[in-house]
């Protein structure tokens, strides 16, 4: 390797070690909202496994309460939490797969 392809490799990879500078702060974040998300998942599934038949059973009994939302879907119908610890959990196996790939190269990340 000459001098310019060595200075050309060495500016190649002090550009992606400031890429990773920038991206760190980022990811860091990432993981303190996944833990936050994380809280807020066990929370609905505790209220999906103790409270929500009995509750949507007294509302379509007729017990009258205010289910208006600010555009999101009720958490009395039918789908709304169930349908967000699906998406909780398929998340939290693609995070697994992708810290598995990045810890275990030689794995397939698609896999």
């Amino acid at each position: 390797m000459d001098r310019q392809q060595a200075q050309a490799r060495l500016n190649e990879v002090q550009a992606l070690y400031r890429e990773w500078l920038a991206l760190l702060p980022q990811l860091e974040a990432a993981q303190a909202e996944w833990q936050r998300a994380a809280a807020l998942i066990a929370q609905l599934e505790d209220f999906y496994a103790h409270e929500y038949l009995p509750l949507h059973d007294a509302v379509a009994g007729g017990l009258a309460l205010d289910e208006r939302t600010e555009g999101e879907y009720r958490v009395l119908s039918e789908d709304a939490i169930f349908d967000a610890l699906g998406d909780a959990n398929r998340l939290a196996w693609g995070w697994m797969r992708l810290a598995m790939a990045a810890l275990d190269p030689a794995r397939d990340a698609s896999a």
